[in-house]
């Protein structure tokens, strides 16, 4: 293949890249949002994921999946754990299981004692599971073949940032049974935009307003047009407002923790942006003088907060300050919590099955007319559904996302892009602590691209 073909098909896939990616984010955004099993959007999500795999594996080449082994490995070993787990097992072993002891005494007194059981305790959530990694699947397999940059990448996640910020403000202006809320099950009232679950929705904002940040940042220093440096300041500002006037106490500390992350990039970037600026002399008057440029923004995000605080509109700054806003049911769950943990820690309890299972450990004192349906801290159901195993995968995940951002620390242009990455999944890593953002579809193709992302920037690959 010639250079001038190279670079045709590079060209080519840059468009397809937009196109057919664009299509998957805007089917996930609407249909996605949500982490319940029995959501009716998963059909069609899952049935149209099916079929966006077909360009995924056309485009696909060896050498995509050579390059990116890391990601891929840890995707399919996580099919594979997740398969494993529905494999009939015979008595013998099963019985033998940790945590079985309730399910071999009803399996006596009717009879079954002899049956042969897969590993998990609830095979028909497990499948379901099973099921739902075709959507990351997809949006991992078909970015790689169609060679997407970080870029690209990162200016679908801010899109719909933006798409979740215009939603959720629609939603409280409409009222809360406005037809702008797209699940049955939600926060109704609230500003949940593409999500089904308010702190998802703020969470992710804060996760958006890191990547306009930086992708303003990536603008200012590639010299593009001026009017692009109104775009992403109007993105940023729409969606810190969304966060303010939405009621999540996590969505309101995270996005606050993003605006501050943000203008630590912007002041890194002012250090080593110096001999960047050329002849214009805005932004050589705004690298002379990087306190003062990092000084007004600064004071703007910290007025506007504090205009949403005093005047009463940030309801999750109240929350924050209530009396009883740590009396919260999340607390009350760790002892539970830790018990399953003990039992289930080797083999797991299978995917999708804590639900079932806490109902097996639930005290008296917390039975109350609404269920507990998730851990309410990722970090823990992972291991109580996975076990070891899943344990083994989340610590190599780390590793590398830890191996990759150290790298780029090492490089001085490079660290405003570390600090983006380091707020990221802080922002989603302490989420996952108090909650469950990554049990939704659209979190889950969020990470992924995200993770892909930081590949590129730590290879140093530009694919546009």
């Amino acid at each position: 293949m010639t250079a001038v073909q190279k670079q045709k098909r590079a060209s080519s896939l840059v468009a397809k890249a937009w196109i057919f990616l664009g299509v998957f984010a805007l089917l996930v955004a609407f249909t996605g949002g949500a982490s319940r099993y029995d959501a009716i959007q998963i059909v069609p999500l899952r049935a149209l994921s099916c079929l966006m795999l077909i360009p995924a594996i056309y485009y696909l080449s060896m050498q995509d999946l050579r390059k990116n082994w890391v990601l891929l490995s840890l995707l399919g070993g996580l099919v594979l754990h997740t398969a494993v787990q529905l494999v009939p097992l015979p008595p013998s072993i099963w019985q033998g299981l940790p945590g079985r002891e309730v399910i071999v005494l009803l399996d006596e007194a009717v009879g079954l004692h002899d049956a042969w059981r897969p590993l998990t305790m609830t095979p028909m959530r497990t499948w379901n599971a099973l099921g739902a990694l075709i959507v990351p699947i997809t949006g991992l397999l078909l970015a790689i073949s169609l060679a997407a940059s970080a870029r690209v990448l990162l200016h679908l996640v801010a899109g719909l940032g933006v798409l979740n910020a215009v939603l959720g403000l629609l939603q409280v202006v409409s009222g809360r049974f406005s037809s702008l809320y797209l699940y049955e099950v939600t926060n109704r009232g609230g500003v949940v935009g593409i999500f089904a679950n308010e702190n998802h929705s703020g969470i992710f904002a804060a996760c958006s307003m890191l990547v306009v940040a930086r992708l303003a940042i990536q603008a200012r220093a590639d010299r593009n047009p001026k009017w692009m440096g109104i775009i992403y300041p109007g993105a940023f500002a729409l969606i810190l407002f969304a966060a303010l006037v939405g009621g999540s106490r996590a969505g309101f500390a995270a996005s606050l923790g993003a605006a501050f992350v943000s203008l630590g990039m912007f002041a890194l970037s002012s250090k080593t942006g110096k001999k960047r600026s050329g002849v214009d002399p805005i932004r050589a008057c705004m690298d002379r003088h990087p306190a003062i440029t990092t000084a007004v923004p600064l004071i703007a995000v910290l007025a506007t907060v504090s205009a949403f605080v005093f005047l009463g509109r940030a309801s999750a700054f109240a929350d924050l300050l209530a009396r009883d806003s740590f009396a919260d049911l999340r607390w009350e769950l760790y002892p539970v919590l830790g018990e399953m943990l003990r039992t289930f820690w080797f083999v797991g309890s299978g995917f999708g099955s804590f639900e079932q299972v806490y109902r097996m450990f639930e005290p008296t004192d917390l039975l109350m007319p609404r269920y507990v349906n998730q851990a309410h801290n990722d970090w823990v159901q992972l291991l109580i559904e996975g076990g070891v195993v899943a344990g083994v995968f989340l610590v190599t995940a780390l590793l590398w996302v830890a191996k990759a951002i150290w790298k780029l620390t090492s490089v001085p242009s490079e660290r405003g892009t570390a600090l983006s990455w380091i707020g990221l999944f802080a922002i989603i890593g302490g989420a996952s602590l108090i909650d469950y953002p990554l049990r939704t579809p659209l979190f889950q193709i969020i990470c992924v691209w995200l993770l892909l992302a930081l590949s590129r920037d730590y290879r140093g690959q530009v694919a546009t």
